[in-house]
């Protein structure tokens, strides 16, 4: 029999591992490309898109498939000869998951980069800074969106596949 609270661990553990590779690698672009640059965040999305697109489309495949290969598993177990494959909805429900999660890795940084340079006008006419939002935070709950995101969806889809095998 399974151990569902192991189980449940395990998958958090490998999950938590995943958001936390993505972080640092989409902080460490803000950091080293975004943060204190005069240009627009559009023409640094035009220049650098491809790139994060590829970082976010890699994260979004690795959880994806790990959310797919629990799923065969689990099913093995009871239907030892029950044939999967990377179908075009999940092809799909990648490209799909990439695209809006890199829209929201773009609209995020650009919020975060228009705050560097806001500032209040107080009531003596002086001007002040405004506090700066936490990166490293941001870039953890956009890393943990995507990777929990793009799992949970291929768990649904794979459930789906083998429900509409069984029926047919």
């Amino acid at each position: 029999m399974v151990n569902i609270q192991k189980t449940n661990k395990d998958i958090t553990k490998k999950l938590v591992a995943q958001e936390g590779t993505l972080k640092r690698k989409l902080h460490s672009f803000y950091l080293t490309t975004v943060k204190n640059n005069t240009l627009p965040t559009e023409s640094i999305r035009r220049k650098y898109e491809n790139q994060i697109k590829a970082i976010i489309r890699k994260a979004v495949e690795d959880s994806y498939f790990f959310g797919s290969d629990l799923i065969e598993q689990e099913v093995k177990i009871i239907s030892p000869k029950k044939i999967f494959f990377v179908s075009g909805t999940d092809i799909q429900n990648i490209q799909d998951i990439t695209e809006k999660m890199n829209d929201t890795f773009w609209t995020t940084t650009s919020k975060l980069h228009m705050r560097e340079s806001e500032f209040i006008l107080t009531l003596d006419k002086e001007l002040i800074k405004k506090k700066e939002f936490d990166t490293e935070a941001a870039y953890i709950s956009i890393a943990a969106l995507m990777i929990f995101a793009a799992f949970n969806n291929s768990v649904i889809s794979k459930a789906r596949q083998v429900v509409n095998q069984n029926v047919q």
